[in-house]
């Protein structure tokens, strides 16, 4: 063979490997830890704030947990259970439709209705734990409660 005739291997303008090692990498990498903080701040904030309203809300659970009050006993004595939390698994399907313990006849009242979230399913479905304190009652109207959180 001649070898007389061959150039010398000549460096490419871009050496393309160099490329990905130090631009298109870095970028890969900037580009997902930018996605990360879109992503994990709201995520941190949501759940601060649900560690924060889980603290507020605990006293009035182990209160109505020891308490124990039922439907039964706030309608018969409402003067002895006015102002203490009750846990009632509520079924919620609009603002005279509030029933408790998946019973038509269970009626309650809510008197921060807005702030209570809505059961879609059907009237033979189940009801959603809630956190309810029990108001003073009205004359010919059912249990009249406060709402404070859905568990």
């Amino acid at each position: 063979m001649n070898t007389e005739n061959k150039k010398p291997l000549e460096e490419p303008l871009v050496n393309f490997r160099q490329l990905r090692k130090f631009v298109i990498y870095p970028l890969l990498a900037v580009f997902g830890l930018w996605f990360c903080y879109l992503w994990l701040g709201p995520a941190f904030y949501g759940l601060t704030v649900n560690r924060t309203r889980n603290r507020e809300i605990a006293p009035l659970l182990k209160q109505a947990k020891a308490a124990g009050l039922t439907y039964e006993m706030a309608l018969a004595d409402p003067a002895r259970s006015e102002g203490n939390p009750v846990i009632w698994c509520v079924q919620n399907r609009g603002e005279l439709e509030v029933t408790a313990d998946g019973n038509g006849t269970k009626h309650i009242t809510v008197t921060n209705y807005p702030a209570m979230p809505l059961f879609t399913g059907s009237k033979h479905e189940a009801c959603t734990q809630m956190l309810l304190v029990v108001e003073k009652p009205e004359a010919g109207r059912p249990v009249t409660v406060f709402f404070k959180e859905a568990i």
